[in-house]
């Protein structure tokens, strides 16, 4: 049995083992790094967010991220938020927030180092096929002002100020696990 596989029936498991509990709680892991050949998402998603319950209709989250990549870069992130509960019907929960996104990345080819900064309103739909297992996805718009720093000891200072914005997150499924 696959690493994968076993993290997908610890997943479904786990999610009629607590079924019977309130849940305060939730983590949420991109569909694509547990299933590449059906999901998709890209290098800006975060690979695993929490979610904590402060009230009925209220949630404080917390992402991460983390990619190395050996001889070429390697990628932190944090991107704490909080999302608002606006519709609730049968299976199905639909949400609103904003995040906010920081992005280390040293990239030791082109010896720069990037940081981001960017702010995500988002939409969040979520189904769940039990108390305690979901899934969900967050389109939504970001704004981002990336800060580029030149260290390879260059006469050549490369160094840059990027503001950008798009959509993000759109068709980017996660499985999640309440507790």
């Amino acid at each position: 049995m696959t690493r994968k596989t076993l993290i997908v029936v610890i997943y479904l498991f786990s999610s009629f083992v607590l079924n019977a509990q309130e849940n305060n709680n939730q983590i949420s892991l991109n569909a694509d790094d547990l299933i590449p050949a059906l999901f998709s998402s890209d290098a800006n998603t975060f690979n695993l967010v929490y979610r904590r319950k402060i009230s009925d209709k209220k949630h404080l989250r917390l992402g991460f991220k983390y990619f190395y990549e050996e001889e070429n870069e390697i990628r932190i992130g944090l991107k704490p938020g909080i999302d608002f509960l606006f519709k609730k019907a049968d299976k199905w929960k639909f949400s609103y927030g904003v995040d906010a996104a920081f992005i280390h990345t040293n990239s030791y080819t082109s010896e720069r180092k990037y940081y981001e900064f960017a702010a995500i309103p988002f939409l969040r739909a979520e189904f769940f096929f039990s108390n305690s297992f979901s899934i969900s996805t967050e389109p939504g718009f970001f704004l981002r002002l990336t800060e580029i720093k030149d260290v390879d000891n260059s006469p050549i200072d490369n160094s840059n100020s990027i503001l950008s914005s798009g959509l993000s997150g759109i068709g980017f499924v996660k499985f999640n696990i309440s507790f």
